[in-house]
């Protein structure tokens, strides 16, 4: 990169901060080589770490840095985003309740949705601690039942 300094104001004239341009091929040094090589194989690294999916949206960076930094925005809303979906596992599973109108079937079929769910969003919870909940939040008409099933 070569550096154009700034342009101070002057009375017919506004001023023009320093700007950093890339330098043309034939103004290269020896250094200005060396660092576009490892600039090079820098990328062309990151592009075989990367999974496609991925890539496509990184696709238009110029230079290794600007991949890694586009990358790391990339990740680090990947992980808000996980932990957001983890958050909302655990309030659904907490949250769950049998709905009046359906069967015992269907709130089965929804809790065991909820739970793989879960398991997707590393929320793992024991076998027993599923079939508590489930008992607990069944509706008024299987209250004996669970009752019993919970005392043994």
């Amino acid at each position: 990169m070569a550096v154009v300094p700034r342009v101070p104001a002057t009375l017919t004239t506004v001023e023009i901060l320093a700007i950093r341009i890339p330098k043309e091929r034939k103004d290269w040094d020896d250094e200005d080589k060396k660092i576009i090589e490892i600039d090079h194989k820098s990328k062309r690294l990151l592009i075989m770490a990367i999974p496609n999916e991925i890539f496509q949206s990184l696709d238009g960076c110029e230079s290794a840095k600007d991949l890694w930094d586009q990358l790391a925005d990339q990740l680090e809303g990947g992980i808000k985003m996980r932990k957001n979906r983890r958050a909302q596992c655990l309030n659904e599973y907490k949250n769950f309740q049998a709905h009046s109108d359906e069967s015992l079937e269907q709130t089965y079929h929804r809790f065991n949705t909820l739970i793989n769910k879960c398991k997707k969003c590393d929320v793992i919870r024991t076998q027993e601690e599923n079939n508590m909940l489930f008992l607990k939040r069944l509706n008024e008409e299987w209250e004996n039942r669970s009752m019993y099933l919970q005392a043994n």
